[in-house]
């Protein structure tokens, strides 16, 4: 993935995100070269291009799963380079969802939010956030009980 991305919205709306000169070389084969990048706070953002053009590259660097051998990340106005991913305020659906099969829906979203120490009753987020996704009557199912749709909702 080359060049520079910046998503179409007018000056004054702040940046959520900041990527410069982003680098990522796999040995000889560069992955991700020289990548600009602005997200706008709000903003709705996808990557398109081709297998191999380095989307998914430039989403495990943001997410902090692969470290960019050039460049930097700004996330709301804090670098996150030396940042662990379990620290950082992102989120990643991965096509294989990693649900736990042995937890329910409603325990696999509490997991998640257990590791973010955001709350010792996760409880209520919980709830909020299956109501957001339409899974809340589904919170005591397990994994295997769900459409590929409702698991990735879930995830």
């Amino acid at each position: 993935m080359d060049s520079s991305v910046s998503a179409r919205t007018p000056k004054t709306t702040p940046l959520l995100l900041s990527a410069r000169g982003l680098v990522k070389n796999y040995g000889r084969s560069r992955a991700v070269d020289g990548v600009d990048l602005d997200i706008p706070e709000r903003a709705f953002t996808t990557f398109l291009g081709p297998s191999g053009c380095g989307k998914t590259t430039m989403l495990r660097m943001i997410a902090g799963f692969e470290k960019p051998d050039a460049g930097s990340i700004i996330l709301d106005g804090k670098p996150l380079l030396d940042v662990p991913p379990e620290r950082r305020p992102v989120n990643t659906v991965f096509q294989s969802y990693a649900l736990f099969p042995h937890l329910t829906v409603f325990e696999n979203v509490a997991f998640s939010l257990t590791l973010r120490r955001r709350s010792p009753d996760p409880g209520p987020r919980v709830k909020r956030a299956l109501e957001t996704v339409h899974m809340a009557d589904f919170a005591d199912r397990y994994p295997h009980q769900l459409s590929g749709g409702q698991q990735q909702r879930v995830a």
